[in-house]
């Protein structure tokens, strides 16, 4: 079995619990840390684009995760530490108990989708949460025309865009309104952010559909993948976003979505 180890660098507490993931991995088993934790852990390392595991173990928020997604290969568990941490299976008070699970075998896959995103034509990257098309300036709405396979739907005046996948769809898109999909859905959802005058809702499409953004105007904006990684584009580009046919996959030990949600959204709410 080949382990990788990812962490927030930043954070005391995710190194020192990265030390004792360390401490509890079977010496018979490979061990892959990423070359910025391995130099706090006085240890040797990998760049986080070389990291191809059996299982990566991510400690740190759902950023971390999704750069994790972006770069390195292997299934994932996630660690929370700090934050929301919607994509994480473990909170920290279960780490061992959930170490232990794992090297005994004890968990479930389940696999997510990911966006194709292609800015005029070509390949400008892969996402698995969502997509946002965003205004450059703050204050200044740009107008978009959205289409879904290559069917005009409508202009819209807004800050911008999201496009999501279901396991997206409880992040950026809930918080600009946006419904929340079920993991087992295939379908992504379009919603706006602080649209002006818009009469369109967020609107779910199957996943063979491809969506179409169209910056209208001479003034540029942001296309953003996963809140990593962002490119300027120009009045008149053309952003298009299609399901991809590679799919990430995740470690389930106990915790399914229907309990992330109700403990991490819905009990918020209710409290």
């Amino acid at each position: 079995m080949k382990i990788g180890i990812i962490a927030r660098i930043n954070c005391h507490s995710c190194i020192k619990i990265a030390r004792r993931i360390i401490e509890l991995i079977p010496e018979s088993w490979e061990l892959v840390l990423e070359d910025k934790l391995a130099k706090a852990l006085n240890r040797k390392g990998v760049n986080f684009k070389d990291i191809d595991a059996d299982i990566i173990i991510v400690v740190g928020g759902d950023g971390t995760i999704l750069r994790t997604a972006q770069l390195s290969r292997g299934k994932i568990l996630g660690i929370n530490v700090g934050g929301l941490g919607f994509l994480s299976e473990v909170e920290i008070g279960n780490i061992e108990e959930s170490i232990y699970n794992l090297i005994k075998g004890n968990y479930k896959t389940y696999e997510v989708m990911k966006l194709n995103v292609y800015v005029n034509d070509q390949l400008f990257g892969k996402g698995i949460n969502d997509v946002v098309i965003h205004t450059a300036r703050i204050s200044k709405i740009r107008k978009f025309s959205v289409y879904i396979n290559d069917r005009f739907m409508e202009n819209t005046s807004a800050d911008g865009v999201i496009v999501a996948t279901p396991i997206g769809s409880t992040s950026y898109s809930y918080s600009a309104g946006g419904p929340i999909l079920i993991p087992s859905l295939k379908a992504m959802v379009i919603s706006y952010i602080a649209p002006f005058g818009s009469r369109l809702r967020p609107i779910v499409c199957p996943d063979d559909s491809k969506i179409t953004i169209k910056i209208i105007g001479r003034f540029s904006s942001l296309v953003i993948i996963d809140g990593q990684r962002e490119a300027v584009v120009n009045g008149n580009d053309r952003i298009d976003i299609r399901v991809s046919d590679e799919r990430l996959t995740f470690i389930e030990l106990k915790n399914s979505f229907y309990d992330r949600l109700r403990e991490k959204l819905i009990k918020d709410v209710v409290n």
